[in-house]
């Protein structure tokens, strides 16, 4: 059990942590003009952490190739970040974006890039 948790709670947690971001309403990090610059790496830094902790803990928990984890890690990478903007449609200032997926996911598949 106490490998289980020190492996996915950080998945978890982290997962927990996107969520919140993506229920804060009219979120901006600043008023400045390279506000929308700033929140797009943003999006490629907490995804790239993410896709790294889910292919951590697979490779913790499961005896797989790393072809199998990078693509698992990635796809459920991709589906979270799918979830996420749709969550957003609900926060009012939020808009879901299918670009900020492609932004998200392009993040995970560069941080899986480099084998650990």
């Amino acid at each position: 059990m106490k490998r289980f948790l020190t492996l996915w709670l950080p998945v978890f947690l982290w997962a927990g942590f996107l969520f919140y971001l993506s229920s804060i309403p009219y979120l901006r990090i600043t008023l400045a003009w390279y506000d929308l610059i700033l929140r797009k790496l943003a999006h490629l830094f907490v995804y790239a952490v993410f896709a790294r902790l889910i292919a951590r803990a697979l490779t913790g928990s499961t005896f797989w190739s790393w072809k199998k984890i990078f693509w698992s890690s990635l796809a459920f990478s991709v589906l979270y970040a799918c979830s996420d903007e749709f969550h957003q449609t609900f926060v009012p200032g939020r808009v879901g974006c299918v670009h900020d997926v492609v932004i998200d996911s392009l993040a995970a598949w560069l941080a899986l890039g480099v084998k650990p």
